[in-house]
């Protein structure tokens, strides 16, 4: 029987049985897939993820970020750079690969091509049934399988449709055309209706999608995506050969807990995901490692208490991702007045340079942020009842 059996191996579950395994415990981490993995996604990582991880991720960075421009219906581009670095670009697949390697470089027994179907908690141990026919034991269980996987969506009953829907697409480029956005990303905004579409370079190619409300957008994202790269000039020139649709599992404000009995979950599975930009990789690095901790705790004290885990989501997490819905139904509701203030005081998302590296929590910036608008001349509150009752 294992101290710990973590469910997926995403930057989630990859992160817990790292920390898992370098604190001595006997952890054995399972996968439905087989790494390296192709995974959609538009692939960047906030700078903060460095206060997360104590090793280097340098070695799978295609692309230093230091700032965005940022253009309106393919348009009026606004570069706003900073002097440091915001985020770092990475493809998926070498990405989560090279963190699955560092689970099992510190003692992390990794299963791959392996289906978790069931599992049951006893109150003494949690034992999981996997497709071909075996059972596993362990004191606790970590599920990070995603958002439709058996622990999340089955046993713990989140609603995967609690979501956005995005649409994604990994096109190869000239240099040429990569220089161009040398340590910079675009992010449209005004085109996609509640939501945005993004450009980001890698070494060799372009990670193009756009995101957005799924009760608002549903099946019009395929057409918002296709409207995005035949109109962006950056794009209609180029060649999309193929597309992958996948949802972001956005907090949600009657979501289940994220710990039931000896099980807890972490980054999408718990649907640990900023509602504002749908950041996921760094929201999964950081829970992977607190919910690790919070084992690693119970182990060492002879307990089954998680509840402390659960604690500190609610104190650290969820204050954030309810300013991250205030600022997304700011930013996404009334995309033309977000777009003038920026284009007049980019100060305003320099600050959120700040906390895109962790420097500043998204409830302060938020109450900032509404605290300027608010005491904005006239002209611009004008424009904010433009923008919200006039077709943009």
């Amino acid at each position: 029987m294992y101290d710990a059996i973590v469910v997926g191996l995403g930057p989630a579950g990859s992160t817990a049985a790292y920390y898992l395994a370098s604190a001595g415990l006997s952890v054995l981490a399972v996968d439905k897939a087989r790494f390296p993995r192709y995974k959609s996604c538009g692939g960047c990582v906030s700078a903060k993820i460095a206060r997360v991880l104590d090793f280097d991720i340098s070695a799978t960075v295609e692309h230093t970020v230091s700032g965005i421009c940022f253009t309106y219906k393919h348009s009026r581009p606004v570069d706003i750079i900073s002097d440091k670095p915001i985020g770092f670009n990475v493809m998926r697949d070498s990405f989560d690969h090279f963190l699955v390697k560092k689970a099992e470089a510190v003692g992390a027994q990794i299963i791959q091509g392996l289906r978790v179907s069931a599992l049951s908690d006893d109150h003494a141990r949690v034992t999981v049934r996997c497709d071909d026919g075996r059972g596993l034991e362990a004191a606790f269980l970590i599920g990070a399988d995603g958002a439709s996987g058996v622990v999340g969506r089955d046993y713990f009953g989140f609603n995967p449709k609690e979501s956005a829907v995005s649409i994604t697409s990994e096109i190869p480029c000239e240099p040429s055309t990569l220089k161009r956005l040398d340590n910079k990303v675009i992010a449209e905004f005004g085109s996609i209706p509640f939501g945005y579409g993004w450009i980001f370079p890698k070494k060799e190619s372009l990670s193009i999608g756009v995101a957005a409300d799924t009760a608002r957008i549903g099946r019009d994202i395929k057409k918002y995506f296709n409207e995005f790269v035949s109109r962006h000039e950056l794009l209609k020139d180029l060649e999309i050969r193929g597309r992958d649709g996948w949802m972001v599992p956005t907090h949600y404000t009657d979501s289940p807990h994220t710990v039931k009995g000896r099980v807890l979950l972490a980054g999408d599975t718990g649907h640990l995901v900023d509602p504002f930009l749908g950041e996921g990789i760094y929201y999964a690095a950081l829970t992977g490692k607190a919910a690790a901790q919070a084992v690693i705790s119970c182990v060492r004290r002879g307990t089954s208490d998680l509840s402390n885990y659960q604690a500190w989501i609610e104190k650290e997490l969820y204050p954030e991702f309810k300013a991250a819905g205030k600022l997304s139904d700011l930013v996404y509701t009334h995309p033309r007045l977000w777009y003038n203030i920026l284009e007049k005081e980019p100060d305003i998302m320099r600050r959120f340079y700040d906390v895109i590296r962790g420097d500043e929590s998204l409830d302060s910036y938020y109450t900032w942020v509404h605290a300027s608008i608010k005491g904005k001349p006239l002209g611009l509150l004008r424009r904010w009842i433009e923008s919200r009752f006039l077709p943009t």
